[in-house]
């Protein structure tokens, strides 16, 4: 899905024991003022807890808990309350609350600001430790930008899916003009069980009807996503490559845009015309974020990569490289479009909508496990409108073939089917 804002106010917890008892350097090497022991534990799923004891000359009267994701700008901190005195435990906790998420993978940096009673003042050096769910025994595979993290799959099935994403991701960092990609982080998880305690949680019916299979986080440069598919890992380096192509001077990108990218850079991908899909659904200047019903989504998506291959397919890779460059010159989508095509979002919609660029859809809704969907319902229902035909028909033949004296295969009708 598309690149979320974290608060930075509070942390969420994905289980990880992080590496033990570590003594941050002190900023003054001659502190009255001195940190004895520091230790870091992340219980899964929801709790992250820091103890320091500190030492000193005078009674300690303050500690207080400063961090951030690596390179924010901005730090956040928590203080936490102790009896003062020359020997102090402080336990941070409680940093967490239902509104908070951060993904597996992301990188912090903390510190500890410290005064006694006498005014003396210390800061410990900066800390980092990768934030990660530590209920599996993750491996890895570089493809390059890309770290992959899997568990429980055969070498040679990430060796495959490897070699599969090398031509994609490399025609990817080509469009977007990226000479160095920054490095990628994505954890694959292998269903949906495992991965919606690591998933951020949405509204009610797209969280319990699972509507997204994977989320990606510009800010921390990570990927979640369920299962091991070429389509899904791209479509969410996609999002992560096209936020450091666009830099963090950029306006704000509308979600067709993110998507329709993501969606249309997929190996597979077959988006459908504009001509096909203009009866449906809201405008561009409309689609600014995805929401909705699942059935919303839905047309989101296929609006959004119709979109995006009618740009390149009607005009080329080059005018849209342009019009990605107007953007990162910190013009806004309308300008850029302006800039670039000659006409604004409302001309695009227009010019879309009368477009032959793709291929025509037939019946609404399509969906293959290449997208970043999982849409279980009706694939169910469907299964199981076949199984009761199935049943019928076999008991139909079934009772037209038989002898009249042969009830050894007899149905029983007071069971259901």
């Amino acid at each position: 899905m598309r690149k979320m804002l974290i608060r930075l106010t509070l942390l969420v917890a994905f289980g990880l024991m992080l590496s033990g008892p570590g003594l941050p350097a002190l900023a003054q090497s001659d502190s009255v003022i001195r940190v004895m022991n520091e230790s870091r534990n992340v219980r899964f799923p929801g709790e992250l807890v820091f103890d320091v004891t500190i030492e000193g000359d005078q009674e300690i009267s303050q500690v207080r808990l400063n961090y951030r994701i690596a390179g924010a700008r901005v730090w956040s901190y928590a203080n936490s309350e102790f009896l003062s005195n020359q020997q102090v435990t402080v336990k941070f906790s409680h940093l967490l609350d239902d509104s908070a998420y951060l993904p597996p993978g992301t990188r912090l940096d903390y510190y500890y600001s410290i005064r006694d009673a006498a005014g003396n003042a210390l800061e410990t050096s900066k800390e980092s430790f990768i934030y990660a769910d530590n209920r599996f025994d993750w491996q890895q595979v570089q493809v390059g930008a890309l770290m992959l993290h899997y568990h429980d799959l055969p070498s040679s099935k990430s060796a495959r899916i490897a070699e599969d994403l090398a031509g994609p991701l490399a025609a990817l960092a080509e469009i977007l003009e990226l000479p160095d990609v920054q490095p990628i982080q994505g954890f694959i998880y292998n269903n949906l069980r495992e991965a919606t305690p690591a998933f951020p949680n949405l509204s009610q019916t797209i969280t319990q009807q699972h509507v997204f299979q994977g989320f990606a986080f510009a800010e921390s440069g990570v990927f979640l996503g369920v299962g091991l598919q070429p389509s899904l890992i791209v479509h969410e380096s996609a999002h992560l490559m096209l936020a450091q192509s666009l830099g963090p001077g950029v306006r704000l990108i509308p979600s067709w845009l993110n998507e329709g990218f993501a969606s249309y850079v997929e190996p597979g991908s077959r988006p459908y015309s504009g001509r096909s899909l203009s009866s449906q659904g809201p405008p561009l200047r409309a689609m600014s974020e995805v929401s909705g019903t699942p059935q919303d989504i839905e047309y989101f998506y296929l609006k959004a990569e119709s979109v995006v291959a009618y740009l390149v397919g009607e005009f080329g890779t080059e005018s849209f490289q342009r019009f990605l460059g107007s953007l990162r010159q910190g013009h806004s989508v309308g300008e850029a479009l302006e800039s670039t095509y000659g006409f604004d979002t409302d001309g695009l919609d227009a010019n879309w909508a009368d477009s032959e660029v793709g291929g025509s859809m037939t019946s609404p809704g399509r969906f293959s496990p290449a997208t970043p969907f999982l849409w279980f319902n009706s694939w169910f229902l469907g299964v199981l409108i076949l199984l009761v035909m199935g049943v019928v028909l076999v008991r139909y033949v079934y009772r037209k073939l038989r002898p009249a004296d042969d009830d050894y295969f007899d149905w029983d009708d007071s069971l259901p089917y």
